[in-house]
């Protein structure tokens, strides 16, 4: 039996607690009174994959069966979840190479031969050829690949087909008489139309959805296009919350259940921290991947598939609490959707902390107006040369001019979003898209803009200053440093996380 999240209260008997700080971690003991909200354990699981994969196809939510929307000739597009999602990566053998397999079978069983394969990747980085076989298995990798039938989405690409005014999408998918959408659903973020809106769409239909300014309205446009013009059968597989394989399983656990072989993993962890540098800690994750299991497959209608993933979610990461905080702790996950095989840059990390974190929330944020966020990370100024070359560029260019994202906006995107050689290295080196570093930034306006104070423990002090920030050496300095805005004796919140929690604040 799974037990719920819990907000502890901590007390004197309370040993020093995790908390992340990216490819790293730390035991600190907090202050007494402090709420440390810990995440639920996973649901239970499907017994067997390959059963439910089949019952969602046969059965599917407001819908036909997939395999009576299937006829000879049918022009069909898979479009999947790329390899960016989910964070950690996912152990072998991939989830999406199953759902692929079930649909591709049902294809195969009615004589379609016209199907394209179309990673959603959007604005984000492309696959490389070894990536794309992991997602999609060998089989169906040799089937397709070499037929030039699956590839990752170009958001540039000049071929883009215009269904509406302003939404230009993925040739395959428009041509598609039939378009099914895999999706790995670890968010309420992920249901729904939002990876097909964002996935598969060209870069300035993208944008509208994800730059300053964009909202539900914009995105609701976008959807209702899609739907109309689209023939979609939507997939949805649901994750639980086990990121962690057995070796780091202590990051995942309660720290007074902690076992001798947890205590052990940890001090290895410590002593491999305090040796390897920043880049090699992030390898030592990519090549530790999570071994997720799967609560669901829905599949159907877009709308009721995405009710029924967001109910399970919420099942799932839910955890009620009363009352904001003065003060909220948090650091990043060890992995993100923006650096999978990359160094978590400074830009990265304050996206997960200030716009993933912030807001995975039913509506009230966890830390009250004017309040301060406390914060974990190095914030060394290292950018992967190769997938984040826009971001390195945002950071020394544009940060020593203006944090303000309205004038980012006004004076900058221009550059970003149009500039041919950020659109080559997408479209040919796989690199994220020249606004990349925008959307992360953007995203953390609403946190910066709510808080009174953000102070980041154990960083680079310059790099901080130029994010707008300000830095501090320990917990204790840094509650020092807030008090001029939060008291001396504030109420204190920590998310325990990853994995991760939805805050219920009432």
């Amino acid at each position: 039996m799974s037990r719920p999240g819990f907000a502890l209260e901590v007390d004197d008997r309370t040993p020093p607690l995790l908390i992340s700080e990216g490819a790293g971690c730390r035991l600190e003991r907090l202050p007494v009174g402090t709420r440390v909200v810990y995440p639920a354990e996973s649901l239970p699981g499907v017994a067997d994959l390959g059963e439910a994969i089949r019952r969602a196809l046969g059965a599917p939510l407001d819908a036909e069966p997939l395999a009576a929307r299937l006829a000879p000739g049918t022009k069909l597009a898979i479009t999947f979840t790329d390899a960016s999602r989910p964070a950690p990566s996912m152990a072998a053998p991939d989830v999406r190479a199953r759902v692929l397999e079930e649909i591709l079978e049902l294809a195969a069983a009615v004589g379609v031969d016209d199907v394209s394969l179309v990673a959603a990747n959007g604005l984000r980085r492309k696959q490389t050829v070894d990536e794309l076989r992991g997602l999609v298995g060998e089989r169906v990798h040799r089937s397709f690949a070499h037929q030039d039938r699956l590839g990752a989405h170009d958001a540039e690409a000049p071929d883009l087909v215009e269904l509406a005014p302003g939404v230009r999408v993925n040739r395959a998918v428009a041509d598609a008489d039939l378009v099914v959408n895999v999706v790995l659903v670890d968010s309420l973020a992920r249901t729904g139309w939002d990876q097909l809106a964002t996935g598969v769409t060209g870069s300035a239909t993208a944008w509208a959805q994800l730059g300053l300014g964009a909202d539900q309205t914009v995105r609701d446009e976008v959807a209702a296009v899609l739907a109309d013009k689209l023939d979609v059968c939507q997939v949805e597989v649901v994750l639980d919350q086990r990121q962690f394989p057995p070796r780091l399983g202590f990051l995942g656990k309660r720290e007074w259940e902690w076992k001798v072989r947890d205590r052990a993993g940890f001090v290895g962890f410590r002593q491999f921290q305090a040796v390897a540098p920043h880049r090699v800690r992030r390898m030592f994750f990519d090549t530790n991947p999570a071994p997720y299991g799967v609560l669901a497959v829905h599949a159907g209608d877009v709308a009721a598939v995405g009710a029924a993933s967001s109910q399970l979610i919420g099942r799932q990461q839910r955890v009620e609490l009363t009352g904001q905080a003065d003060v909220l702790l948090a650091g990043p996950a060890p992995v993100t959707e923006h650096n999978v095989g990359a160094v978590m840059n400074p830009l990265v990390a304050a996206w997960d902390v200030l716009a993933r974190s912030f807001d995975s929330t039913t509506g009230t944020p966890v830390v009250r107006p004017g309040g301060a966020m406390i914060l974990f990370h190095p914030l060394m100024p290292a950018f992967n040369s190769r997938f984040h070359a826009a971001s390195a560029d945002f950071f020394a260019d544009v940060l020593p001019s203006t944090t303000d994202s309205a004038r980012i906006h006004a004076e900058f995107e221009p550059k970003f979003l149009g500039d041919e050689w950020y659109a080559n290295l997408y479209r040919t080196q796989n690199a994220f898209h020249g606004v990349h570093p925008l959307q992360l930034w953007y995203a953390t306006r609403a946190a910066v803009e709510h808080c009174g104070d953000i102070i980041w423990v154990g960083a680079d002090r310059a790099t901080a200053e130029k994010l707008g920030f300000r830095a501090a050496s320990t917990l204790a300095d840094a509650l020092e440093i807030a008090s001029a805005g939060v008291g001396r004796t504030p109420s204190i919140t920590h998310l325990h996380t990853p994995p991760a929690v939805l805050a219920d604040v009432r």
